[in-house]
């Protein structure tokens, strides 16, 4: 009722972890089970996977088997074919979520006190902030090399973050066996059939697949019938053979979602937090106030038609002067040499990470180590011993020199 837009499902591991305990018992249970893996991670189509799964059942008569039955009924939560065309952001079970449980493996425990509790969340926080800004600092300054000549590889390599560019060249690599057909053409809007071979979840099983693809030129609108577009959020390597018979060039900015851009300013990253370097910590104090006061100005802009449009005048007046300002600054400032293939970015400073391990004056050393040293020192206490002796002999040598030379 809240939200009547959200989608629910069931996690695939959790379901494919219980095939053991429910249909262990049966005589062709190895088989029955390698079937049901098939048609759940390699079906096409849901006709494919309907006929399938109601022919698996009659051949080994298994028709009367609740929780195969059960499951039949609620397959389109958990099924693969039939949520592909929602966006999940890849998620086919509930490791994402339970990584968020994980965040503090390692650093809390149940035998955590609380003045520890607080200690830990500190440093798993720390953690978290450097992870993240190593991972901004890779994106803006390296990038994964071109693989092919596509003018929209290029593209996705200054948009995309360092990890999603690398999934999207996982795609690309596919395309070695893609074969493309025009099945139909209508003014702007084209048919494609793309033949695939895949491996099977074993590995070693082999399947020719054909998917179709849909291009209307003038709208610039793609479907794949995979629809891991839908799904993932990166397009497939049927879209990009497309792309490339057609000679495209750039990629409308639809086809690229804010979440995997590297060029995006997160809201989160406005939060204030004590491992900021001054100059950031700054910003984000200048971005607290500046929202306060337009909080206000909002609450007194809100009150009457006329204190709306004078508001709304002076404040797009002020974007627009604000938007030319940043864009000569960027036109005075050096770009970054053209072989990191990235825009010129203020970065984050990285934070001091404390090196893994004992620390060098800790380390077990050799027995050679321990004589050369043993040795070195031996040689400063005579030279330094022989040093006091004549600075003392010395009517004009103090005390205070005698401790520098020592």
């Amino acid at each position: 009722m809240v939200f009547p837009n959200s989608h629910h499902r069931l996690c695939l591991w959790h379901i494919m972890k219980k095939v053991p305990e429910k249909l262990g018992g049966l005589n062709e249970y190895k088989a029955i089970k390698k079937i049901l893996k098939r048609i759940t991670y390699e079906a096409v189509d849901t006709q494919e996977f309907e006929d399938t799964y109601l022919k698996m059942m009659a051949d080994y008569n298994i028709e009367k088997n609740e929780w195969l039955n059960s499951l039949f009924k609620i397959r389109d939560r958990w099924a693969p074919v039939y949520v592909r065309g929602i966006f999940w952001a890849g998620m086919s079970t509930t490791q994402r979520s339970e990584s968020v449980n994980s965040f503090f493996d390692g650093y809390v425990g149940p035998t955590t006190s609380l003045k520890q509790f607080v200690e830990q969340y500190d440093h798993a926080l720390k953690s978290k902030i450097e992870k993240e800004n190593k991972a901004d600092f890779a994106s803006f300054n390296s990038c994964f090399p071109l693989i092919t000549n596509c003018y929209f590889e290029k593209q996705l390599q200054e948009a995309y973050t360092n990890e999603i560019f690398k999934l999207f060249l996982d795609k690309l690599r596919g395309m070695i066996y893609c074969n493309l057909t025009l099945t139909s053409s209508h003014g702007a809007v084209c048919s494609f059939q793309v033949s695939d071979v895949v491996k099977g979840k074993e590995g070693g099983f082999k399947k020719q697949v054909v998917y179709n693809v849909y291009t209307n030129v003038e709208e610039f609108d793609i479907k794949c019938s995979c629809r891991l577009f839908e799904f993932k959020g990166i397009i497939c390597r049927y879209i990009c053979k497309m792309l490339i018979e057609k000679n495209v060039q750039d990629i409308p900015s639809r086809y690229i979602l804010p979440r995997w851009r590297k060029d995006i300013k997160r809201m989160h990253t406005y939060v204030q937090n004590c491992y900021d370097d001054p100059q950031t910590s700054q910003e984000k104090l200048r971005y607290n106030k500046l929202c306060s006061h337009f909080t206000q100005a909002a609450e007194l802009g809100a009150e009457s038609i006329d204190n709306y449009n004078f508001l709304m005048k002076y404040v797009d007046e002020a974007i627009d002067k604000l938007m030319d300002n940043t864009t000569c600054k960027e036109k005075v400032t050096p770009m970054l040499s053209e072989a990191t293939n990235v825009p010129h970015q203020k970065f984050l400073t990285l934070l001091k990470v404390r090196s893994k391990g004992l620390p060098p004056s800790k380390r077990k050393k050799s027995k050679v180590e321990e004589i050369i040293i043993k040795n070195k020192k031996k040689k400063a206490q005579t030279k330094g011993a022989a040093s006091a002796q004549i600075c003392t002999q010395d009517d004009h040598c103090t005390q205070e020199s005698v401790v520098i030379i020592l």
